[in-house]
């Protein structure tokens, strides 16, 4: 099963965007996760989250984080807690 990694932000340049991004495929890609990570930065689409705190981090449709670049403790275990690992994992 894909699991559903979603970024709400206004800008993909956002350094907190950006290390967020790389801390979760670095977990995903080691753990050999499969993964589909979505950075939505469209005011358009964003405004169906209901939320205006960035970044929001979202895992399988569950907020993990909202306003702030969570530490690397914090994002490892919402993504234990929050991914589908595949069997033999």
């Amino acid at each position: 099963m894909t699991n559903k990694i979603e970024i709400l932000s206004l800008g993909s340049a956002c350094r907190k965007t950006e290390n967020i991004i790389g801390l979760i495929k670095f977990f995903l890609e080691k753990h050999n996760v499969e993964y589909e990570l979505n950075i939505i930065t469209d005011p358009n689409l964003i405004i169906n989250y209901n939320t205006l705190i960035f970044p929001t981090v979202l895992i399988n449709d569950k907020i993990v984080s909202r306003g702030y670049k969570p530490n690397n403790e914090t994002i490892l275990e919402a993504l234990y807690e929050n991914i589908n690992f595949m069997h033999g994992q």
